[in-house]
């Protein structure tokens, strides 16, 4: 009886276990709730990156797995995997934000309006309406789990897809190794093709800036100004520089590259243009300060020469950083941080270099109001001097002493300048002393006989009256005045006009029989009387 009980119990632990290892020999089927972690491992957009990363590396037959194809289905799966990526890069990678908007969700877009098990991740361009691609959820049994793949009738139209695109030729003549995606995501023979179209491009903007200048130059030659030579001479880099970017940007849909590819290289050939526009305006800016040095104005303004080379900086500056922000900008970086944080840096330099930047200011303004110039003969507060230099911070004065005396541009534009060498005629002051003894008829003989020297002295600037006249009775001398106005700017001759005027007056005094005063006092004394 026992042993008939552990027979049983034999056969039946052999039942449980032959039961245990059917369930676990069996695949059992994801659910479609989510419940198992492989359902939602994959999504329709993982499932599209998948594709595409094993058409980029040449694997069609692993990316043919995400095809759907029924079984026994007379179809080259691999070629229709590679006939696939070309469409998808062609048509639908040219949208950069293409990928973005495909579900990343396992179950797909559930609010799409078509199937639970069907996601829509775009439209090829077609007649009379653009054709849907889709992708279905399928349980894939030799994998055990659910997987996206491109739907049937997706499939089904990959060839018609692909027939249509307009670098078929190329895609079945050029060696599959020239057809892989290379760095950063150009395919090899795109890596090949744009240095050449590049190249070509240079060559027709040189012939093309040729013919132009050939055209030009009879014109030029009419001008009667500088300018326009200069302008075409300076501006023949970079026009050809703005003329191969274009063309080269203009050949691309040509050159037929994938979408990925154009849209990167007409990027850098908006940048490019952007380049070369800056560059011209640039070489613009050099003619116009060559002008500036060259003209009439400057000439006669010889001290504004120091802002020169100021100014010129901070126009190079200001096109070299609006050029940086704007490509920036076309690159898609952020460039509203960066230009509030140069605001800012720059407000902090202002405050920390205020009274730097007041001198330099101070400098400009003097350069451009010259109440004085170099080598002037200036009277500055107590300072008589020549101004020796004016510079951007602070200007030097030689006094007569010959010690130099330097003003901070910014104090010396606020203070008073007298500027000696801008007289245009000398004044010559004499206060002539003559003696009591005078008698009346010798003072009017004395002043007519002034009168008439100075008048007939050659260098006499005869615009102002010559004076010459009694003006009081001083201490020690009757004092006569006398005023006249010399055609002579320059100090050094005017002291020699004025010693020569000073020696006749001399010998005028003394052919009058007058004498020249000079201080005395009388003492009189007065004997005391006694009562």
């Amino acid at each position: 009886m026992s042993s008939c009980r552990l027979i049983a119990l034999r056969r039946l632990l052999r039942c449980l276990c032959l039961a245990i290892l059917t369930v676990l020999a069996v695949p059992q089927p994801a659910h479609a709730d989510g419940d198992s972690e492989t359902a939602e491992a994959d999504t329709p957009r993982r499932a599209i990156e998948r594709f595409l990363g094993q058409v980029a590396a040449g694997r069609y037959a692993e990316a043919s797995e995400d095809l759907e194809v029924y079984p026994h289905e007379p179809i080259d799966r691999a070629r229709v995997a590679k006939q696939l990526g070309a469409v998808i890069d062609r048509r639908l990678s040219a949208d950069p934000a293409w990928l973005n908007h495909v579900s990343d969700a396992p179950t797909g877009d559930t609010k799409d309006g078509i199937a639970n098990d069907q996601d829509e991740v775009g439209r090829i361009p077609a007649t009379p309406i653009a054709e849907p691609v889709r992708m279905r959820r399928v349980y894939v049994r030799e994998r055990g789990e659910f997987r996206w793949q491109f739907s049937h009738k997706t499939v089904q139209r990959v060839s018609g897809w692909y027939q249509r695109l307009d670098d078929v030729w190329l895609r079945e003549h050029l060696p599959d190794r020239l057809l892989r995606k290379g760095p950063k995501s150009f395919v090899w023979w795109e890596w090949l093709a744009l240095p050449v179209v590049l190249a070509a491009s240079g060559v027709v903007a040189w012939l093309l800036t040729l013919l132009l200048e050939l055209l030009f130059r009879p014109l030029l030659r009419r001008s009667t100004t500088r300018w326009d030579e200069l302008l075409v001479a300076r501006l023949r880099r970079p026009v050809r520089v703005l003329v191969s970017v274009m063309l080269w940007g203009l050949a691309m849909p040509y050159v037929l590259i994938t979408g990925s590819a154009e849209r990167i290289v007409t990027n850098f050939a908006r940048v490019g243009f952007l380049l070369g526009l800056f560059f011209c305006i640039w070489r613009c800016v050099a003619v116009g300060v060559g002008l500036i040095r060259e003209s009439e104005w400057m000439k006669a303004h010889p001290s504004a020469m120091a802002v020169i080379p100021l100014g010129y900086r901070l126009a190079e500056i200001t096109v070299a950083a609006i050029a940086v922000v704007t490509t920036l900008q076309e690159l898609g970086y952020p460039v509203t941080s960066l230009v509030a944080g140069l605001g800012i840096g720059g407000l902090a330099v202002a405050l920390a270099a205020q009274k730097t930047v007041e001198h330099v200011f101070g400098g400009v303004m003097l350069s451009v109001d010259q109440p004085m110039r170099v080598g002037d003969l200036v009277r500055v507060d107590d300072v008589v001097g020549n101004v020796e230099q004016i510079g951007l911070r602070s200007t030097s004065i030689r006094t007569l002493d010959r010690s130099l005396v330097t003003f901070p541009n910014g104090k010396l534009a606020d203070m008073k300048i007298e500027c000696l060498q801008a007289r245009d005629h000398l004044r010559m002051h004499l206060q002539l002393g003559i003696t009591y003894d005078a008698t009346v008829e010798l003072l009017d003989g004395l002043r007519d006989a002034l009168l008439t020297y100075v008048k007939g002295h050659p260098k006499l600037w005869p615009e102002l009256p010559v004076r010459v006249h009694l003006t009081g009775f001083g201490e020690s001398a009757l004092n006569l005045e006398v005023t006249a106005w010399f055609d002579e700017n320059d100090w050094d001759r005017f002291l020699e006009i004025r010693h020569g005027v000073l020696l006749q007056v001399i010998r005028i005094v003394e052919q009058h029989g007058a004498r020249i005063a000079f201080p005395t006092r009388t003492v009189h004394l007065v004997p005391s009387t006694k009562n």
